[in-house]
């Protein structure tokens, strides 16, 4: 599997986006901070947006490894189940 190298960016209308480094594709998330929101937070904004971002990838992460845990579950109950007799009462 190869490594997918990810970029955050401000975008030209104030949205804090995470693309593909290699890319200049759509952005894969993107934030958006009220005019309030912004104001309060002054220059603490794009690191505010990098923390979001970072916990959401993390949590994908981690989804994606527990996906891949159950399906290899499901596999190998699946190859267990094809070794043994089925049974029909």
């Amino acid at each position: 599997m190869s490594d997918m190298f990810l970029e955050i960016i401000e975008l030209e209308d104030g949205q804090i986006a995470l693309r593909r480094a290699d890319s200049d594709d759509a952005p894969i998330m993107k934030i958006s901070f009220s005019d309030d929101v912004r104001a309060q937070l002054e220059d603490e904004c794009i690191d505010v947006a990098k923390v979001m971002l970072t916990a959401g990838i993390h949590m994908i992460s981690d989804l994606n490894v527990q996906a891949a845990s159950v399906s290899a579950l499901e596999n190998d109950s699946e190859d267990e189940a094809e070794s043994q007799p089925q049974i029909i009462h």
